[in-house]
């Protein structure tokens, strides 16, 4: 007769079995649907399905469920058999290709987004980063699921008389990838702290913080591999303190890299009370249903689009145009058109000027302009002029910056450039089908506050000597603009400060986004734009306020923060230019 303590054992072995059966199972189906879907979300990119959500919420379930069956093949399965052992070593590679696999999706989706080419083929690399990493993620925790389902049995506690002999060598790895992995976890803590505080955190931790909350849900499954990576190295008996803090350390650092994913809904609830308040409760009814239908983001945030970006095309564009020769510098600009006639589109025609940003002392157009906003509009018939200006010589080079724009040149030396842009399109829309009846300007922090610059100033009349005639402004679209913190390059302080002076009851309809842990364009800043349009009797400047941003938020555009402003942009832009605003 069995004892009663083999009984115990066995009904104890008999429950686990069932368990990990349950999760090994479950495992291996969510990694197949996943794969399902991806592979349905790549045929259907340009289309949007309710699919696409129900998918990115399994995929996201998948990595769950993987991370755990992963830890529970550490902590039951019997390293003494074959299938035990290639299990543990299956779940290092899993760990290992997770975090290269997180860093490839938004490396791959930022490659494609800057390539001026919409062509598959000059833009394989940055597709192939994307996809092998998503769909490898997958493959592995399909194969992990697959084994666990044939090895059930293997699911027991390992025998106490069992040793696992390692080589001083293979010791030396260990550690090195221990301490590794706690560098990585010291790095995450950081990163934590700047996604909670960073507008109080001043300017250096501000600057790190436009490669933060963008990307957090990326650093949140990082951030999982690395701990599972260590708990599996360590000896839960020997150092269980150590053990348990690691743990709940990373639990906590997932969690906080969790939170803006999590906020979404309610960065999109807020983004559409003030979008409604101040641009009308009723502006969705003016948006006919097949422009809506068939051009614009049908849903505020997609999960597959972050994690697999979205596909720019049925564009063109034509770079590096001269429009300025002198003072030392040459000055070009890029443009983007649609395929065909924009009259047809929602643009119709419509131009679009944007504005680099860094700092007045550094950056550039093309790639330190978001290429992929330039391309996306122009596919919806806009003609958008992505434009050089002279850069004060004397700053930090945190961008790369042509030597042939820099000078010493003063706040107004920019707006007058700009004016030199304008003017030459003025003289040249009708080689580029541009309406000049329907003007817009945007840019993001110095390009931010130079589109307040400008943009107000165009529309006040007061400068007509600096812009070309004939150019109507229908919006400007700063990205958190940095109004007043030109002052030490020198101006004249309504160009420095035009939320001050330029403001009036006839300036353009205004949207604004602005994250609100920015440590380098305050949210204040945004809030006093539109408080100088409130005060000039003028009620139509949105603000978007986005939880845990930082500075150029918007870098990463399939992100959570620029998909969202981007459903609103489009409709704004669509809603100005039609003469609804």
């Amino acid at each position: 007769m069995k004892t009663q303590t083999n009984l115990m054992k066995e009904t104890k072995y008999t429950h686990i079995n069932l368990e990990k059966k349950l999760l090994s199972y479950g495992a291996f189906l969510f990694n197949l649907v996943s794969l399902i879907f991806g592979g349905t979300y790549l045929g259907t990119i340009t289309h949007y399905t309710i699919f696409w959500d129900i998918g990115g919420i399994i995929f996201l379930i998948t990595l769950c469920i993987n991370f755990l069956l992963i830890y529970v093949n550490s902590v039951e399965a019997n390293n003494k058999s074959i299938l035990g052992r290639k299990l543990s070593k299956l779940g290092y590679l899993y760990l290992a290709y997770t975090i290269f696999a997180m860093l490839g999706m938004f490396l791959g989706n930022f490659l494609y987004s800057i390539s001026y080419s919409c062509e598959i083929y000059t833009n394989i690399g940055a597709l192939m980063i994307t996809y092998f990493s998503f769909f490898g993620i997958l493959g592995i925790g399909l194969l992990i699921g697959y084994l666990n389902i044939r090895g059930v049995k293997y699911f027991q506690s390992q025998s106490s008389t069992y040793i696992e002999k390692t080589s001083s060598g293979l010791r030396i790895i260990k550690l090195c990838i221990m301490v590794l992995c706690y560098l990585i976890l010291l790095a995450g803590l950081y990163f934590a702290i700047i996604t909670l505080f960073g507008a109080d955190l001043g300017y250096i931790n501000g600057a790190i913080g436009i490669f933060i909350a963008q990307f957090d849900l990326f650093f949140a499954f990082i951030i999982l591999s690395v701990a599972l990576i260590l708990l599996k190295l360590k000896d839960k008996k020997k150092s269980p303190k150590s053990y348990y803090g690691t743990a709940i350390l990373s639990l906590v650092l997932a969690g906080i890299f969790i939170a803006p994913l999590a906020a979404t809904p309610y960065s999109i609830a807020t983004a559409d009370d003030e979008f409604a308040t101040t641009f009308g409760s009723n502006w969705r009814g003016m948006i006919p249903s097949e422009i809506e239908a068939n051009y614009f983001l049908q849903t505020p945030f997609s999960i597959p689009e972050y994690f697999l970006g979205m596909f720019s095309n049925n564009y063109r564009v034509n770079a590096n145009i001269l429009f300025y020769d002198g003072e030392g510098i040459q000055l070009y600009f890029d443009v983007y058109t649609p395929l065909k006639d924009g009259s047809s589109l929602p643009g119709n025609n419509s131009v679009i000027i944007r504005i680099h940003g860094g700092g007045w002392t550094a950056g550039d157009k093309g790639f330190g302009n978001m290429m992929q906003m330039n391309k996306y509009f122009a596919a919806q018939g806009y003609i958008v002029f992505d434009i050089q200006y002279g850069l004060h010589e004397d700053g930090w080079e945190i961008l790369p910056t042509p030597e042939y724009v820099r000078g010493n040149f003063t706040v107004d030396d920019m707006v007058r450039h700009i004016g030199i842009f304008t003017k030459y399109l003025a003289s040249h829309a009708a080689d580029y089908q541009a309406n000049l009846d329907s003007v817009f300007i945007s840019g993001g922090s110095a390009g931010g506050h130079l589109t307040c610059a400008v943009g107000l100033g165009i529309s006040s009349g007061n400068y007509s000597a600096l812009f070309g005639t004939n150019l109507t402004i229908k919006g400007i679209i700063p990205f958190y603009p940095a109004n007043g913190h030109a002052a030490r390059f020198g101006g004249s302080p309504e160009f420095i400060n035009p939320d001050d002076y330029l403001v009036d009851s006839n300036s353009p309809p205004c949207l604004v986004f602005q994250g609100l842990e920015d440590g380098l364009v305050h949210p204040s800043i945004s809030q006093d734009l539109k408080d100088a349009y409130i005060a000039a009797g003028n009620p139509k400047c949105a603000v978007l306020y986005f939880p845990f941003a930082g500075h150029a938020a918007d870098l990463y555009f399939t992100g959570y923060y620029n998909q969202v402003f981007l459903y609103y942009m489009e409709r704004f832009l669509y809603l100005c230019a039609h003469n609804f605003i």
